[in-house]
């Protein structure tokens, strides 16, 4: 299986990762959206510190992924 370098930017700094090319997409999809809700929230909440908005969308995007979780379980899925 083929690996493919890319750098990946998230709160100003760059990540650099080893992915599959199957990856690529959903992974820039995926900065992008991390990068996206970082902006709302320091605009929401006026909230400068790029530690601090990394930490509140990591418990946004974990709170959607339980949301799923939960809606998976009752529909059986």
């Amino acid at each position: 299986m083929s690996k493919l370098a890319i750098k990946v930017n998230i709160g100003s700094r760059v990540y650099p990762l080893t992915i599959t090319p199957e990856e690529e997409a959903l992974i820039r999809e995926a900065a992008k959206r991390v990068n996206e809700n970082m902006k709302q929230l320091e605009h929401t909440y006026e909230v400068k510190d790029k530690q601090d908005l990394l930490a509140m969308t990591s418990l946004f995007f974990a709170n959607k992924l339980l949301e799923l979780e939960k809606q998976n379980q009752t529909t059986g899925a």
